[in-house]
């Protein structure tokens, strides 16, 4: 295996790289500058919640078509489980329209947050079933008696 050295080799190899430097006048320092940027960096920090959790999980989803759950925890303040039961419950009572992917871990908003749109299943005129369910400003014709509406 090509690149792979025991723990001892490694160990050596560094003790000598630093002895390298000593003799050149070069000061090695603890941490690379990529860590030290990665320690410098601010860290993201979960906000404090002002309003109850459901209306601040609502708000963060409302601002992004397709948004990671994590993100939405981090900015309503909520942890991730609770944030998934509570998207769960808005959109049971329909107060959301979307869906969540599981396997991306990604909240997708529908086409909005409103109640989904009117529909009707049954002819205004003569009450017998339609074959398929006609959405608002959708023009239909009731195959019983012929008579074409528009839903509104």
């Amino acid at each position: 295996m090509r690149g792979l050295i025991s723990e001892s080799d490694y160990n050596r190899q560094s003790e000598q790289l630093k002895e390298r430097l000593d003799q050149l006048g070069e000061i090695p320092t603890g941490l690379s500058e990529a860590r030290k940027s990665l320690q410098t960096s601010p860290q993201v920090q979960n906000k404090q919640v002002l309003t109850d959790p459901v209306t601040a999980v609502k708000k963060a989803v409302q601002s992004m078509r397709r948004i990671p759950i994590e993100r939405i925890a981090q900015e309503s303040g909520v942890d991730a489980i609770q944030v998934t039961r509570i998207l769960t419950d808005l959109l049971d009572g329909r107060e959301l329209s979307g869906r969540i992917d599981h396997d991306a871990g990604d909240f997708i908003l529908g086409t909005g947050s409103r109640p989904p749109p009117k529909t009707i299943a049954v002819c205004p005129y003569c009450r017998s079933d339609l074959q398929r369910i006609a959405v608002r400003g959708e023009t239909m014709t009731c195959d019983v008696c012929r008579e074409s509406f528009i839903v509104s």
